[in-house]
């Protein structure tokens, strides 16, 4: 197995988004998300844990890092339109997380 070494930029972005991860649990308890509904918060955070796993796998430069935020990425967007707390400024990091990430995907490990 080669050990790909992890670029710069990578490096700078996933600690930003390890900070956002983190700074993000706090919302799970927030009343706005307990009005919507019982689920919510058990949603919101299940969202969140994913968020903070796909970072760590794109900290060990693996494929299924990518693969996965993506997919939290998307379904956070669909929650936060349908809990109607959508704002375009949450699009930012993760449009940038992807794209770096995106652009060094081939140089990924396909194993866990």
């Amino acid at each position: 197995m080669k050990v790909v070494k992890r670029p710069t930029i990578l490096t700078v972005i996933c600690v930003i988004s390890f900070t956002a991860a983190i700074l993000g649990f706090p919302t799970i308890f927030s009343p706005f998300i307990k009005k919507k509904g019982d689920f919510f918060p058990a949603i919101t955070g299940i969202l969140i844990s994913l968020e903070f796993i796909s970072i760590v796998g794109v900290w060990y430069m693996k494929k299924w890092g990518l693969r996965i935020y993506i997919l939290t990425a998307l379904l956070n967007q669909t929650l936060m339109l349908y809990i109607d707390n959508w704002q375009s400024y949450k699009l930012i990091l993760p449009t940038i997380f992807i794209g770096l990430t995106a652009f060094f995907y081939n140089k990924m490990d396909n194993n866990l």
